[in-house]
């Protein structure tokens, strides 16, 4: 107990000081796609209309546990609930980096705290925190896996088993990147376990490593089956064509020094082959990557590489320079990392390093403007797992006719369009494919909806209203 009570403190400050660049980036624009989708569904599940029906399935699954969780138990708030999950996780990794350096790396205090903070600073962990949870756990889980597989190397104990299996089922629940870290990782535990293991029993080593996850995976399958969900489309993304050039600028941020720091125990193997385990892992992931598209982020996708450095400078042999040398790295890695950033091609990251550069990111204001438009009416029917951004901005989303409600239901199953107002998107004629009430009316979009007449246009929304004849 004296323990937790001398660590809250830390805590709160870091939680506070991890949400401040999370709300400038805010203030000027940005919200990644990721934290609007997971604030829209937990705000729906918790606060929607009583008869709101999901028919995206939930996956991750736990991201979207603690963010309804703690939507439930906030009542709501006016930060994202996303940001408020990913300061706290990302604040309780920062104090398990820093006991792993000061404590079980015999590193001083000083070096400790100024090592931490250049991890917290590196533009891919601030990218992570801005992510979101989803992004936040997947790094927690492979610190953990990273940190598992040297100890187990070392001890070749049940609980380190029980590190490496807890890392690689968080990272898999977490994230759909995560599980091309998994599969990453199957190759590279043959390198990292203890030769005595692999001769009692190699296939019995990977089934505890890997039994965790197997099962994980297949039991959400079994249940968006049963439910009739669609959750294999939402484990891949858009794939985005991404120049050779760039792929190695991207990787250029965090490799480099993770493979120096990994290397550097090269004449020590029962630290190198883990390590390098870890880092191979994550290449792997990145690899496999670039051919499924499961992530469309680079940047996103090699920023668990970041958790293999903080385990690595843990292992950094004890010389006499050892707590420069570390720091150096450490300054190194953020300055490469901030160029790394600048040259990525995906909009939304060029968008978030605007945002947080001071300048204003575009798109945001036309949200708010049909949102204040609409403030005070009643009966809106919307599609809102394809338009989630109304939902966090909308004061009332009792409001909303949604998935479940009659007037919604019958009108996509072939009844006639009933509903006091209707929003949709104003976008080109690739948005009928997603947006259902488009799909199930595409007169909307052309204006020619009988019964209907716009009352509100921008360039990203549109509003009708029913007209009675």
């Amino acid at each position: 107990m004296m323990r937790v009570s001398a660590r809250l403190p830390a805590f709160i400050l870091l939680f506070l000081t991890l949400l401040v660049p999370l709300a400038w980036a805010q203030a000027n624009g940005f919200v990644s796609e990721r934290v609007i989708i997971l604030w829209s569904k937990a705000i729906m599940q918790v606060d929607g209309p009583a008869g709101y029906t999901s028919t995206d399935a939930f996956f991750p699954p736990l991201p979207f546990v603690l963010s309804i969780a703690l939507q439930w138990v906030s009542g709501g708030t006016a930060v994202p609930i996303p940001f408020l999950l990913s300061a706290a996780i990302g604040a309780m990794m920062l104090m398990m980096w820093y006991s792993n350096l000061r404590v079980n790396g015999g590193i001083s205090t000083l070096t400790s705290c100024l090592a931490v903070a250049l991890l917290a600073l590196n533009p891919f962990f601030l990218r992570v925190l801005a992510e979101g949870p989803e992004s936040v756990l997947t790094l927690m889980g492979t610190w953990l896996f990273a940190r598992g597989i040297v100890n187990l190397r070392l001890t070749g104990n049940a609980p380190d088993m029980m590190k490496v299996a807890v890392g690689l089922l968080v990272v898999a629940l977490s994230n759909a990147y995560g599980l091309l870290l998994c599969l990453g990782a199957l190759p590279f535990m043959i390198v990292a376990a203890r030769p005595s293991m692999l001769v009692a029993s190699s296939v019995g080593y990977l089934i505890a490593m890997f039994y965790p996850v197997v099962a994980a995976v297949l039991s959400l399958l079994f249940i968006s089956k049963i439910f009739d969900s669609a959750l294999i489309p939402l484990l891949t993304e858009a794939p985005v064509e991404i120049p050779l050039q760039s792929h190695l600028v991207i990787l250029a941020g965090l490799v480099p020094m993770a493979f120096v720091a990994v290397m550097r125990n090269m004449l020590i193997p029962h630290y190198m082959m883990p390590l390098l385990a870890a880092f191979g892992t994550v290449c792997g992931a990145y690899w496999l990557n670039s051919m499924l598209h499961v992530e469309s982020d680079p940047t996103l996708a090699i920023a668990p590489m970041l958790a293999v450095l903080a385990v690595s400078i843990r292992f950094w042999p004890q010389l006499a320079l050892r707590e420069p040398i570390i720091l150096a790295l450490l300054a190194l890695g953020l300055v490469l990392s901030l160029s790394s950033l600048r040259a990525n091609p995906i909009a939304e990251t060029r968008n978030w390093f605007y945002a947080l550069a001071g300048s204003k990111v575009e798109g945001h204001e036309l949200t708010q403007d049909v949102v204040s438009f609409l403030d005070g009416k009643d009966g809106i029917m919307v599609d809102v797992e394809r338009n989630p951004e109304i939902v966090s901005q909308i004061g009332e989303i009792q409001n909303l006719i949604v998935a479940g409600d009659t007037v919604y239901d019958w009108a996509l199953e072939g009844g006639i369009l009933r509903a006091e107002y209707v929003l949709v998107q104003n976008t080109s004629d690739q948005t009928i494919e997603t947006d259902r009430i488009l799909r199930r009316y595409p007169a909307l979009s052309e204006n020619r909806m009988p019964s209907y007449s716009q009352v509100f246009s921008n360039v990203r929304w549109r509003v009708f209203k029913r007209v009675e004849s």
